[in-house]
């Protein structure tokens, strides 16, 4: 596999912070970091283009994040209620996915995109649950979902 060195221009869950020179895999880089400018080629005159707006894109990043702070405190004391159509056993009828997540926050006036929402697997059965979003790769926060069996 082909990968490639680059110099992150944002802060990326799992990637990197600003200003590190990662090596991650050159189609990532192509077709994904580079086309939306969240980081560029380490090249030598490339380390010296971002150290020129190193301390711009710090500060837009660190708004970026207080901005995330203030968002986070939205999400105090709140708890998601879904009812789904299950079995007697509490086996869901379908599951729920990070997008049936985000439109209830979206629902509650909380606009969350589907790809800041964090689960390790789509959630398939009652009871409750923990979800995980990310509304800045710095600041995630944690909701709990309580799934209810709904009658048929």
């Amino acid at each position: 596999m082909a990968h490639m060195q680059v110099i992150l221009t944002e802060a990326l869950q799992g990637v990197g912070k600003i200003g590190e020179i990662v090596r991650v895999k050159a189609g990532f880089a192509r077709n994904f970091l580079l086309p939306r400018a969240k980081a560029m080629v380490a090249t030598k005159d490339n380390l010296a283009v971002f150290a020129s707006q190193k301390t711009a894109l710090e500060a837009k990043s660190a708004a970026a994040r207080g901005e995330a702070e203030k968002r986070a405190a939205q999400f105090a004391n709140l708890t998601l209620d879904l009812a789904r159509h299950a079995s007697e056993t509490g086996q869901l009828y379908g599951s729920i996915k990070a997008k049936d997540f985000a439109a209830e926050l979206t629902r509650k006036g909380l606009n969350v995109d589907a790809s800041a929402v964090m689960l390790a697997s789509a959630v398939k059965d009652v009871g409750t649950h923990t979800i995980k979003v990310a509304l800045h790769p710095e600041v995630i926060i944690t909701v709990p979902v309580v799934v209810s069996r709904q009658s048929l």
